[in-house]
């Protein structure tokens, strides 16, 4: 469990905010996954500018970081997990037990767990880490997210971060930011912070995705080829430079 520690900060930041609100709360298609949005591009640059975003999109910045208006629309929840012997479905609930959505975690897990607030499934090689937020936008999330990690010393003081733009949708409700981090012993991890506004509600998911390519083996090619048909974004695009066998 290897960010444990910021999991256990993360519930007692929750709790807080929780405790204010509640005052006056695969289908695996294999080699056959249909052709995924492309991922917007400048991933894991920052731009002021960004001349491929479509017609009537705009960039703006927020706490320090460009936010481009180009991300294809993505689902973190209600899955149809049917059929898929590789991912399954779990509730997550908010800090105070209320069901917030279904998420989809890898089913060949070495350490699972799950509380009100968070779950935490780590398959190895990939992490996934879900969050309830509430009362922000999907931008917010994954930026606020990236900021307690580093705050909490999640990220190594000697790595080196390559911090890409948060990609989002033109309302905001749902966004991307990419993360590479380089360890000095030569190692990369690959973050993904990822957030969508439950439709309706004031209720945030937020799922954190770390990839560890040193670690990656020929059955984590088809994780994330089924978690990029369920989240409607071609994930591979993101460890293609550190995975050869990642199509």
């Amino acid at each position: 469990m290897k960010k444990l520690l910021v999991l256990l900060l993360a519930v007692l930041l929750i709790g807080t905010f929780a405790a204010c609100d509640a005052i006056p709360f695969l289908n695996d298609s294999g080699p056959s996954t249909p052709t995924l949005p492309p991922v917007p591009p400048n991933l894991f640059s920052i731009e002021t500018e960004n001349p491929f975003a479509p017609e009537g999109f705009f960039d703006t910045e927020t706490d320090g970081h460009t936010v481009i208006h180009d991300l294809p629309a993505i689902s973190l929840i209600d899955h149809d997990l049917a059929d898929s012997d590789i991912l399954e479905p779990v509730v997550l609930r908010s800090v105070l037990g209320a069901e917030v959505a279904t998420v989809t975690i890898i089913s060949d897990w070495d350490d699972f767990f799950e509380d009100n607030g968070f779950i935490l499934n780590d398959a190895w090689a990939i992490e996934i880490y879900y969050f309830h937020r509430r009362h922000e936008t999907a931008v917010e999330s994954v930026i606020r997210s990236f900021e307690a990690d580093k705050e909490a010393d999640y990220f190594f003081p000697d790595s080196h971060l390559t911090i890409g733009d948060v990609h989002a949708s033109a309302d905001e409700n749902m966004a991307l930011l990419s993360i590479i981090e380089e360890l000095t012993s030569g190692h990369i991890r690959v973050l993904l912070y990822l957030a969508q506004v439950v439709p309706g509600s004031n209720d945030v998911v937020l799922m954190d995705l770390v990839f560890f390519p040193h670690l990656w083996e020929a059955q984590d090619d088809d994780v994330l080829a089924a978690l990029s048909h369920h989240i409607g974004i071609d994930l591979s695009v993101y460890m293609s430079d550190f995975v050869s066998s990642v199509v």
